[in-house]
């Protein structure tokens, strides 16, 4: 009670000599700590704060799951889709499973695809990293879009679930409708009728994950097996490459067929592959570079 009554004094004094300063600078505490007295001290019901004000207060506040002071930030003004530099105080909510704020946020407007952060990750894509199934459940019936990738990297949340062996998280996102968009399949002579040169000059940037001649090794921040007889090779197959659990699940080879699928949507079709891009979903692109790897013989 006396640290209370400190706090609130301190708070006034500070309001007095640096008004709108001292409050910025006191809110994040309270609110993180969820201290509502002292909260409530420095923003009185019907005061009306700059929003910018509330930003970090709010995101804190998701994070530390204090549902009271972030009901309270968001009746005196805070803008439910508030970000920080570290992404949106849904997305926060969300990746720690608090899904009474998460429900408060939505109920005031949150759009539950807003990218944040600096990966550009919505609060889906949080949820399914940390395996928060409750809270995917409540952003996928506000609208959330099961299949949406992020800003930067255009990873669907599945593919997120399935990098930290989310398996739970994999299935339950698989029963929401996640899943590769339906890709036709190769027509007869299309293959044989795609220019290899144009796939090749396509296959470049494949290059700097993955052994393009005999013998390369792969190379750059997340190395890819050796392209080089793929087409035909039998999945996680090369030999001394440290494939990921989910690639390693998979059967079958790579024919022409199987890789038209893959490479329209390599993180839904293999949630959790460690290969960070080659998504093509152009399908001329695709099907030359299909070509391209055909030539590519031992």
């Amino acid at each position: 009670m006396r640290l209370h009554l400190f706090t609130q004094l301190r708070l006034l004094c500070l309001a007095v000599l640096l008004p709108g300063l001292a409050v910025a600078q006191d809110l994040v505490p309270l609110a993180s700590s969820g201290d509502m007295p002292a909260l409530k001290a420095a923003l009185p019901e019907g005061s009306k704060p700059d929003p910018d004000m509330l930003v970090k207060p709010l995101y804190f506040a998701a994070q530390r799951g204090q549902d009271e002071a972030v009901s309270y930030l968001l009746s005196v003004g805070a803008e439910p889709d508030s970000a920080t530099d570290f992404g949106t105080a849904l997305g926060i909510a969300a990746r720690n499973n608090h899904t009474g704020i998460v429900a408060a946020l939505l109920a005031a407007g949150a759009d539950p695809n807003l990218p944040g952060g600096e990966y550009g990750m919505m609060p889906l894509h949080q949820a399914a990293e940390r395996g928060a199934i409750e809270a995917a459940r409540l952003l996928l019936e506000n609208g959330a879009d099961v299949n949406a990738g992020t800003a930067r990297l255009d990873w669907p949340a599945i593919q997120f679930a399935g990098s930290k062996d989310q398996a739970k998280m994999v299935a339950f996102l698989r029963d929401m409708g996640a899943g590769p968009a339906p890709v036709e399949a190769l027509k007869p002579g299309e293959l044989e009728a795609a220019d290899p040169e144009e796939g090749r000059v396509l296959a470049i940037e494949c290059g700097g994950c993955h052994g393009m001649t005999p013998g390369e090794a792969g190379s750059g921040q997340h190395p890819g097996p050796n392209l080089v007889g793929v087409v035909d090779r039998a999945k996680a197959s090369a030999d001394g490459f440290p494939y990921s659990k989910e690639m390693q699940a998979q059967t079958g080879s790579w024919t022409p067929e199987e890789l038209n699928v893959f490479l329209a949507d390599p993180h839904n079709v293999v949630p959790g592959t460690t290969m960070t891009g080659g998504r093509q979903p152009d399908r001329a692109a695709r099907v030359a570079i299909i070509a391209h790897l055909v030539h590519l013989a031992p």
